[in-house]
């Protein structure tokens, strides 16, 4: 700390000192022509090389060791004390006092700082990667309020000890009862309602009761939504590395100006990973009849960081202290941004400040705790950490060893490195880059919608002909008593061709191309765009062989998944129950749901390691592969391979002895009744991806290929491009075969 002058030392200063002193001057200074603003807060300095003649902004003052605690005025004009007065000059009265002199002898010094407001900077929104089997704090959430949609971020959990809610804005939440929607295991559903516990504003003195601020409304600005499925939702913040601590407990004594300049995170839903520092307490951002609005907190972007932008509201900042590991962070709440404050910067830059709700006050005034204890969460799922770890396991399974060394040096770009498999890590990576691994493409882009996604495919929400290329319902019973789809092609191998595939469907009474499955027939495909690639004129197409051959490791993983060949996939839909509420409308609904997204999310870290083991094990006979349709045999064989070593009617019946949902227990139940088999069939998903590589290398005359990696931005531009490896129904994909 510091003196201002010979004789009078503001360093002993207070918050509560500070805010008495501006709420003495209320009227003075909200009168004045040009202040925008005021807040408390520490002496801004001047940056060393900027002249004191230089209006202070922002971007070229700091707070320093010596800054003394102050009452921060924010205006939109700068004048120099020599303006004011005399002949021409400005009238002296508004002028904004250097200090603020109380009745009982205390002064505090004035900080004027020039900022002139402007219209919020929409940033694109970011090509973030959001989680398909869950929702936690940084996801998207959406209301609709009379007509128009209304995006926000989840804050965090939090508990009144009874029922779980998530933490958002009230502004978006809206009134008790409004729906709630997310997008969730690839669809957009309902995933709560606002509740009726909600904060707008609160008197200020009502909050602090010690600091004596007179006609100030605090404004809070917070709601919660009552989840329907808790253990859809993790306590554990999204795209933030740490682990989730205490909240910041902040009150009368402990608040003060030794928290201005602390660093921040966030996560926000529009805007991606956020970083900033508290600039600013109690800062004033309205006034109307005679009343002052304030936001308990203004936290500015760092220095060319991602600037907060509308759709981040509801989000939580929080400090970062180091843990008792040091690579592992501690993220302490410390507050619940509401708005912004956008404010031009002297090189004319907009800068999003957030406008933010204290997080302890918050709880304390819903009557709710943040939600720590026991929630690893629930982590990527067969989709992300499945499709990866095939992918990274098959590698190892290739049997060229010039085609191995081109895809070890590539393993960053089809999957992650085995010892960065973890969910969290594959969550991480996936939230800070606009590169998808090749592995889960499929999935993460073009299963998505056209133009909100570079490269999506869906024509809508869930609608396009991307979906049915994950799945067959190959073992479905024929209905006038003849082989299923898999016995037929096993049986002659002919018959896998797409006019028998669509006469077999016909005569099944099945006439839908969007519910088709087609799985076999898309690894032909690819594994034609593989050998094409590599025969292309000119030389050897290595991208883009990179790219088919790291897509087509997605379908392959599905391919071993068994309840993704059966039509069985979600239980027995041909057998109603009765059903109210919440219960499940046929006998095992839900069981894909509980397998595959909940049993392997609970249970990565055990299963993780048993998939190379169960690769290195597999000592089955793999067909022969020499062209597209060799392969789309030998998919059908794996699936037949899978549903054998895990009968999917097995599977179903076990799941319902257990009693269904995705309670603790019956997830626990899957995986002791499952565990070996599921990496057995994971393993013998890497063992065929390894082959089909190998046979479409083979086919293509086995071409050099230099043992360096492909350029991320190369392969995105590719798999981007909706004419490489089109979607296709059963219906149209004849002639990419």
């Amino acid at each position: 700390m510091g003196v201002l002058s010979g004789s009078i030392n503001f360093s002993s200063l207070s918050l509560k000192d500070l805010l008495a002193a501006r709420d003495a001057y209320h009227w003075h200074l909200m009168n004045k022509a040009n202040v925008v603003g005021t807040a408390v807060g520490l002496y801004l300095i001047r940056k060393s090389g900027v002249d004191r003649t230089t209006p202070r902004t922002f971007d070229n003052a700091e707070v320093r060791e010596n800054s003394w605690p102050c009452v921060l005025v924010l205006v939109s004009d700068w004048m120099a004390s020599t303006e004011f007065g005399g002949a021409g000059g400005i009238d002296p009265s508004h002028m904004v006092p250097r200090t603020l002199y109380l009745a009982d002898g205390r002064a505090a010094p004035v900080c004027v700082v020039l900022v002139k407001p402007g219209v919020a900077n929409k940033a694109a929104p970011a090509l973030t990667k959001w989680p398909e089997s869950y929702i936690g704090g940084g996801c998207p959430i959406f209301a609709t309020v009379q007509g128009e949609e209304r995006r926000a971020s989840v804050g965090c959990l939090v508990s009144d000890g009874n029922r779980t809610y998530a933490l958002t804005n009230r502004h978006v939440a809206g009134e008790a009862g409004t729906p709630i929607s997310a997008s969730l295991r690839g669809n957009f559903t309902e995933v709560g309602h606002a509740s009726s516990k909600q904060l707008t504003r609160e008197r200020f003195e009502d909050v602090f009761p010690t600091f004596t601020l007179q006609r100030t409304f605090l404004t809070l600005d917070a709601g919660l939504v009552d989840v329907k499925v808790a253990s859809d939702w993790t306590s554990k913040p999204f795209g933030i590395e740490g682990e989730l601590g205490a909240v910041a407990d902040l009150n009368e004594a402990n608040l003060g100006t030794q928290l201005i300049d602390l660093p921040v995170e966030a996560f926000g839903a529009a805007s991606g990973h956020l970083t900033g520092k508290i600039k600013a307490l109690f800062y004033r951002h309205k006034a109307l009849a005679g009343y002052d609005y304030v936001s308990e907190f203004l936290i500015a972007p760092d220095d060319g960081q991602t600037q907060t932008c509308p759709g981040d509201s509801g989000t939580v900042w929080h400090l970062v202290e180091p843990g008792p590991d040091p690579k592992k962070r501690v993220l302490r709440p410390i507050a619940l941004e509401w708005g912004g404050q956008t404010l031009i910067n002297s090189t004319n830059d907009r800068l999003n400040f957030s406008l933010a709700s204290g997080m302890s006050t918050v709880c304390a005034l819903l009557d709710v705790d943040v939600v720590h204890s026991g929630d690893s969460g629930a982590t990527p799922f067969w989709g992300q950490t499945g499709h990866y770890s095939i992918a990274a396991a098959a590698i190892d399974q290739v049997r060229n060893a010039n085609l191995k060394a081109f895809l070890q040096a590539n393993i960053d770009q089809i999957s992650f490195r085995p010892n960065q498999l973890t969910p969290d890590q594959i969550r991480q990576a996936l939230a800070n880059g606009d590169f998808v691994e090749l592995a889960d493409v499929p999935d993460l882009v073009w299963k998505k919608v056209k133009g909100t996604v570079p490269g999506g495919r869906d024509y809508h929400q869930n609608a396009g002909p991307e979906h049915p290329n994950h799945y067959a319902d190959a073992d479905m019973p024929d209905a006038h008593g003849g082989p299923t789809l898999t016995q037929m092609v096993l049986g002659d191998p002919s018959k896998m061709t797409v006019a028998a595939w669509q006469a077999w469907y016909a005569a099944n009474n099945q006439t839908d191309q969007a519910h088709l499955g087609l799985l076999p027939f898309r690894v032909w495909q690819l594994f034609k765009v593989m050998v094409d690639a590599l025969r292309a004129q000119g030389g050897p197409d290595v991208p883009t062989f990179l790219c088919a051959a790291g897509v087509i490791s997605h379908y392959i993983g599905d391919a071993c998944q068994p309840l993704h060949g059966s039509y069985l996939s979600n239980g027995y839909q041909d057998q109603p129950v009765p059903t109210t509420g919440k219960n499940p409308k046929w006998a095992g609904e839900g069981v894909h749901s509980a397998y595959e997204d909940k049993m392997v999310d609970a249970f990565s870290d055990q299963l993780l390691p048993m998939i190379g083991p169960a690769a290195q094990a597999f000592d089955a006979v793999i067909p022969k592969m020499t062209n597209g349709q060799e392969a789309a045999v030998a998919t059908v064989t794996l699936m037949d391979y899978c549903a054998k070593v895990l009968p999917p009617a097995t599977l179903c019946d076990k799941y319902i002895a257990l009693g269904g949902g995705t309670s603790k227990a019956t997830i626990a139940g899957l995986w002791t009744a499952f565990s070996q088999p599921t990496a057995t069939v994971m393993g013998a998903g890497a063992c065929y991806l390894a082959a089909t590589w190998d046979a479409a290398y083979a086919a293509a005359n086995q071409p050099a290929i230099d043992v360096t990696a492909v350029a991320r931005e190369d392969l995105a531009a590719i798999y981007q491009n909706t004419d490489f490896a089109p979607s296709q129904t059963l219906a149209t994909i004849s002639p990419y075969l």
